[in-house]
């Protein structure tokens, strides 16, 4: 099944977007161009990290999702949410009254996503002792995975074809429901995502046809409403955690915690230009003798989602404080932990698997590997011509791409203000010609003020 669905969460509000060329600069796919002065993205290339979205002054660029307004009165309805929507509360409040102030949004059920790393530790039991491509990439990240699928289409059979765990819990929710006489089409599960790649993941996601999530739901959304709701029953009675989650599930977003779970050599790796960077040495060949990566987009893993609230320092903190009170539960409970998902286990590992990943056409030239060919010969040739400053001038991130954008017929060489002088020297461009050519990239209203 190949991934050309390209859905998007990631979007730019042009009535507010300036052309400021910031998010261009950050693309790590070089998705983003500046047309008629504003940010425009490319979808074959955008892999919804939410770079862009972190460094724009104007806010102009927003993760879209389905909001909470979107949970409706009929059915019963599940809020599916991660540990570090926990980890966005203080100490002061225990999980169980986390858990019960979301549930006054309108759910039925809120159930953690990390229930379901006991079934994927057991998984990574099997898969490290199979003879699948080394390394094995961990599917976690869908921005990583989408990363790979545009940038580095040698990688994509490395990547572990098993299901990332809110797809799971959502699978087991789904599955307990039928066991319980409920319908499937009366249950109706909502994640509260904490990354714009993860709503993506839900609606379109790699490998498989069908997500089991209804809808997706802004973490800084909820967390706002919980906390209203947390603050207006300060004094009420708190409620102690029930040990039914293992203590190390909870750090299963945070960087580094996937990587002990699978034999050999594993690494961890987390933000977006750290993992550009082990990529680029891997698939050169200069990095060897890996059995498994953990690759993390974000910084602290997903602590550093761009739709968390928090500071992730914290969140990271405030999670290992957590994992240290369900140990202490766990041993007053003789050590056992009793997990409701793990019951479902032969169920689980008929559908845990995902569709072979492939690569995306966003870097393709052509379908034709001849015409390809051709046009790569051409795109090196153009870049010999041009300054090779880099400049963004052009409305393109580099030299390169501005010369990629020609060949394929979305730029012309006088987009380069190098070139420009040239042809004016030379009597092949007129100076009106050349205004013209800045307007249609930077805007008349940005060139009027001049």
């Amino acid at each position: 099944m190949k991934d050309r669905n390209y859905t998007h969460s990631i979007q730019i509000d042009i009535k507010k977007c300036i052309g400021c060329s910031h998010c261009m600069r950050v693309c790590s796919t070089q998705a983003i161009r500046i047309v008629d002065g504003h940010a425009l993205i490319q979808p074959e290339r955008c892999i919804d990290c939410g770079e862009c979205f972190r460094v724009c002054p104007q806010r102009a660029i927003y993760a879209r999702d389905d909001g909470l307004h979107s949970v409706g009165n009929t059915g019963y309805r599940i809020a599916l949410v991660p540990s570090v929507f926990m980890g966005q509360f203080s100490s002061e409040y225990t999980a169980t009254q986390v858990i019960n102030a979301v549930k006054q949004l309108g759910f039925d059920e809120v159930f953690e996503v990390e229930h379901a790393v006991d079934f994927i530790k057991n998984a990574y039991e099997i898969l490290g002792k199979d003879d699948s491509p080394r390394p094995q990439i961990s599917s976690y990240c869908p921005a990583v995975v989408r990363l790979i699928q545009v940038k580095y289409p040698s990688l994509t059979h490395n990547i572990i074809r098993l299901k990332a765990p809110h797809d799971i819990a959502a699978l087991y929710l789904r599955k307990s429901k039928k066991h319980d006489n409920a319908e499937q089409s009366d249950v109706f599960i909502y994640y509260i995502t904490p990354c714009a790649a993860k709503i993506v993941a839900a609606l379109s996601p790699v490998g498989e046809d069908k997500s089991a999530i209804d809808g997706t739901i802004n973490m800084t959304e909820v967390f706002n409403r919980t906390s209203a709701i947390l603050i207006g029953k300060k004094n009420q009675e708190a409620h102690k955690t029930v040990a039914n989650m293992s203590p190390d599930s909870v750090q299963w977003s945070l960087s580094g915690t996937e990587k002990k779970y699978f034999s050999g050599r594993s690494l961890a790796i987390d933000g977006i230009d750290n993992v550009i960077e082990f990529l680029e040495k891997l698939e050169s060949g200069h990095i060897k003798d890996i059995d498994f990566l953990e690759m993390r987009a974000c910084d602290q893993g997903c602590a550093g989602g761009i739709l968390c609230p928090g500071n992730r320092f914290l969140t990271v903190e405030r999670l290992e404080q957590r994992q240290k009170k369900l140990e202490k539960l766990k041993s007053e409970n003789n050590g056992k932990v009793v997990n409701p998902l793990m019951v479902f286990t032969e169920v689980l590992n008929n559908l845990s698997g995902v569709d072979p990943v492939y690569p995306r056409d966003g870097l393709l030239l052509d379908e034709d590997m001849e015409k390809a060919l051709i046009k790569l010969q051409r795109i090196n040739r153009l870049q010999s011509y041009l300054p090779g400053f880099d400049c963004g001038a052009c409305g393109a991130p580099d030299c390169r791409n501005l010369a990629e954008d020609i060949v394929k017929g979305k730029a012309t060489i006088s987009h380069c203000v190098f070139i420009q002088r040239i042809m004016e020297k030379n009597y092949k461009l007129s100076p009106d010609q050349a205004f013209t050519v800045i307007e249609k990239i930077w805007g008349k209203g940005r060139l009027n003020k001049l």
